[in-house]
C-alpha cells in the first residue's frame, strides 16, 4: 500500500508521536511513583495505542479531512466519533481489573496519553506527506519546521487527552458514567476542532496548554490521588509535604480497602 512518504519518515512521525507519552507520563504519572497500579495503567496504555490507531483514522475521513478541505462543518460525524471514544473509555475504565485497585483516574491518564500520541503520528504524517500549499498548514513536508511543529503536537495532544481521560476516570471511581461521557463528547470535539485549525493558524493551538495548566492542577490535587486508599493518602500527603515524590504500593487488596 502506498503511503505517499518513505517508510523512515513514517517512522520519525511514530516515534516522535510517542514521545508525547513520555512528556505525558512525566507530567502527570511521575508524581505517583509507587502509588497506583503500574501493570493495569501499562495495560490501559497499550489500549490506547491500539485504539488510538482506529480513532486517528476514523477522525482524519469523517472530521479533519472534511475541516481541512473546507466541504462543510461535520458536526454529527463529529459528535458521534467523539462519544463513540467517551463511552469506550468509560466502558475500560470500569472493568473489574481496573476498579479491583480503585485505578480509574491513573488508568485513564494512561488510555488517553495511547489515544493522543497515535492521534499526533497521523497529524505529523499529513504535514510531512502534504507537498502543495491549498490546505494551509503551517509547514508542508518534510523538514525541521515540520519536526518542531510534530514536537509541539507531541508536547499537548496526548497530554490533553490524558486530562480527559483522567477526569473520567475519577467520576468513574466516584460512580458516575454516563454524564460524565456526554461532558468527555463535548471534550473530545473540541479538541479535534481546536486541532484541525491550530494546523492551519498556529495560534488556536495555545488555547490547549491553558487547558494543560488547569487540569493538570486538578489531576495533581484530586483526580489522580483519589484512588488510594485512606491509609496511602496520607502517606501520599506525607511525601508531598517533605517534598519526595515516591512511595511503595505495596499493601494487599484487603488492605486498599480499608
Amino acid at each position: 500500500m502506498e503511503i505517499g512518504i518513505p517508510l523512515w519518515q513514517l517512522q520519525v512521525a511514530t516515534s516522535i508521536g510517542l514521545i508525547g507519552v513520555w512528556i505525558g507520563w512525566r507530567g502527570g504519572m511521575s508524581k505517583m511513583v509507587g502509588f497506583y497500579d503500574l501493570p493495569t495503567a501499562t495495560r490501559l496504555l497499550l489500549y490506547g495505542f491500539f485504539v488510538g490507531a482506529i480513532y486517528q483514522s476514523a477522525a482524519s475521513s469523517l472530521v479533519l479531512d472534511p475541516l481541512w478541505a473546507n466541504i462543510g462543518f461535520p458536526v454529527i460525524a463529529l459528535l458521534l466519533l467523539s462519544l463513540t471514544i467517551s463511552l469506550l473509555t468509560m466502558f475500560l475504565l470500569t472493568r473489574e481489573g481496573v476498579r479491583k485497585l480503585n485505578g480509574q483516574p491513573t488508568a485513564g491518564w494512561t488510555f488517553g496519553l495511547g489515544l493522543g500520541s497515535m492521534l499526533v503520528v497521523l497529524l505529523i504524517y499529513r504535514l510531512i506527506s502534504t507537498t502543495d500549499s491549498e490546505i494551509g498548514f503551517v509547514t508542508i513536508g518534510f523538514g525541521w519546521p515540520a519536526l518542531l511543529f510534530g514536537g509541539l503536537l507531541a508536547g499537548i495532544v496526548p497530554w490533553t487527552m490524558a486530562i480527559i481521560g483522567s477526569w473520567q476516570g475519577w467520576h468513574a471511581l466516584e460512580g458516575r458514567r454516563f454524564k460524565p461521557a456526554f461532558k468527555a463528547m463535548l471534550l473530545h470535539s473540541m479538541l479535534l476542532v481546536i486541532i484541525a485549525f491550530g494546523l492551519t493558524y498556529l495560534p488556536a493551538l495555545f488555547i490547549l496548554p491553558a487547558l494543560i495548566i488547569w487540569g493538570q492542577s486538578k489531576a495533581d490535587k484530586i483526580w489522580l490521588p483519589s484512588g488510594l486508599s485512606p491509609r496511602m493518602k496520607q502517606e501520599w500527603a506525607r511525601l508531598q509535604r517533605t517534598g519526595i515524590s515516591t512511595g511503595v504500593r505495596s499493601v494487599a487488596s484487603e488492605e486498599e480497602s480499608e
